[in-house]
């Protein structure tokens, strides 16, 4: 196998990360690129003052939304914010879809604590890492640690700039 085509996008607290994922998913869209994967987004439809625990992952192929986190009565009572298990295991089907059809990259936000244990969407992830395929995902700051373990210490490093993400593609594509 070729050197892997992993890459994690670091950034920290309060960097316009979904930004920059959705501006280079649309370069890719815009270059017929047979783009996969999952970005995220606040629901429109949570009070703004809730909007902080509410979490949909938007698949790039599709469009599609699928609701990872609604926060009940209680949890927002109580500052608790989870995740809809089998909302992951939805998501988690836009990431084998990318298997199956043959995907020139996948893009996903992001690697998270779920991940970093295990779960979530590590299966998948490791699944498309090793079919070569590249591989991009926002990494947070204080993640980025186990995000090395995860990747084997395999992947590159790009900071959260548009234009190093970009170039890595380049580096990449066929």
């Amino acid at each position: 196998m070729s050197n892997p085509k992993i890459a994690g996008v670091v950034y920290e607290r309060g960097a316009p990360i979904r930004d920059l994922m959705k501006a280079f998913v649309q370069i890719l869209k815009a270059n017929n690129v047979n783009v996969h994967g999952i970005l995220q987004e606040v629901p429109q439809e949570l009070d703004p003052a809730n909007a902080g625990c509410g979490v949909d992952a938007i698949d790039i192929k599709t469009g599609e939304h699928v609701a990872l986190v609604r926060p009940t009565q209680y949890e927002l009572d109580n500052n608790i914010c989870s995740l809809d298990v089998a909302q992951l295991a939805e998501a988690s089907m836009i990431l084998r879809r990318a298997l199956d059809d043959h995907a020139d990259i996948v893009v996903v936000e992001k690697f998270g604590k779920h991940e970093k244990d295990g779960g979530g969407l590590s299966d998948e992830l490791l699944a498309v890492m090793a079919e070569n395929i590249p591989t991009v995902v926002s990494v947070p700051l204080f993640e980025q640690e186990a995000w090395e373990q995860f990747t084997g210490g395999l992947g590159t490093m790009l900071s959260c700039e548009l234009d190093q993400v970009v170039t890595w593609w380049n580096a990449q594509k066929p």
